[in-house]
């Protein structure tokens, strides 16, 4: 489960304050099955999560309408073992100088402009395979808000569920109104094909 400060206006999360899974049932607790033999864990209960020094991130594909931008960020996993992702990615932009921009905030949604809403599954990994979730934003600056000139942001940095070392990437962008949305981690099935 995820427990996620809300927005004020209760639509979208903040920021992740606390992530946790359900423990692997000991053979005591474990629910018992006709005659006698204890119900086997799911298989992707032993799946270890994925760390940052096992995956790899990059930009991919992107598409743009309306003044609204997308951009697809794999992770890939260059380890010899399976791992699992579940959940939302942390995500934050930093400047030229590799200095966090503290003005734009990552909101988690499970869809965006360009995509349906969908809600986090989790992803088994195998040796090699990615996985993705993408940044959407605005790149029309918010007058409302006084804004006339956007923050230009230069590296990406994501942190995978369960994890707290960051993995980055270039990310040559102009967000507007203060905000990125960032999806769920998907599989590659539950990523549409490009036109």
């Amino acid at each position: 489960g995820t427990l996620s400060l809300l927005s004020p206006d209760q639509s979208t999360a903040l920021s992740v304050v606390e992530q946790c899974v359900r423990p692997l049932a000991s053979v005591g607790t474990a629910p018992v099955l006709a005659g006698g033999a204890p119900t086997p864990a799911p298989v992707a209960d032993k799946i270890p999560a994925c760390l940052a020094p096992q995956l790899k991130l990059a930009s991919g594909e992107g598409d743009a309408g309306a003044g609204n931008r997308v951009l697809n960020f794999s992770l890939q996993n260059l380890g010899r073992e399976a791992c699992r992702l579940d959940g939302y990615p942390m995500v934050a932009l930093a400047d030229a100088r590799g200095r966090t921009i503290g003005s734009i905030r990552a909101d988690q949604s499970p869809g965006s402009y360009f995509r349906q809403g969908e809600a986090p599954r989790p992803v088994t990994l195998p040796s090699q395979a990615k996985a993705y979730f993408e940044v959407a934003w605005n790149v029309i600056p918010n007058e409302a808000m006084g804004q006339t000139t956007c923050p230009q942001a230069a590296t990406l940095k994501a942190t995978v569920p369960g994890d707290t070392a960051a993995l980055s990437t270039p990310f040559d962008a102009q967000p507007c109104g203060g905000k990125i949305r960032v999806s769920p981690i998907r599989s590659a099935s539950a990523v549409p094909p490009t036109s």
